[in-house]
């Protein structure tokens, strides 16, 4: 039996996570919690959890999620965010910036 590595991450799945969105215009923060396939309209953008992941106790704090987000019923973002590293696959819109939170 292998040992398992102290490299490997067991991340649990989770049914919601919790999104901070910016309006550049006006520079207000608005929080948001949306859940598991759910979709949250926001100003002209549509964000839609996909799957979202919790590292577990024992490993480092971060949170993933795969979020969809649609603007006039086009998707033009659908990538993973993570807690931890806001510019990793960063969204880049001109009046909104969208990143998850733990």
């Amino acid at each position: 039996m292998e040992e398992p590595s102290i490299w490997e991450s067991n991340p649990v799945e989770i049914d919601n996570v919790n999104v901070q969105i910016l309006d550049k215009i006006s520079g207000k923060v608005y929080r948001e919690n949306i859940k598991l396939n759910s979709t949250k309209i926001f100003g002209s953008i549509e964000l839609k959890l996909k799957r979202c992941f919790k590292n577990s106790p024992e490993d480092d704090k971060e949170i993933s999620a795969f979020i969809e987000i649609a603007e006039k019923e086009e998707v033009i973002f659908a990538k993973w965010l993570f807690a931890s590293s806001p510019s990793v696959n960063l969204f880049s819109h001109p009046i909104y910036d969208v990143r998850i939170e733990f």
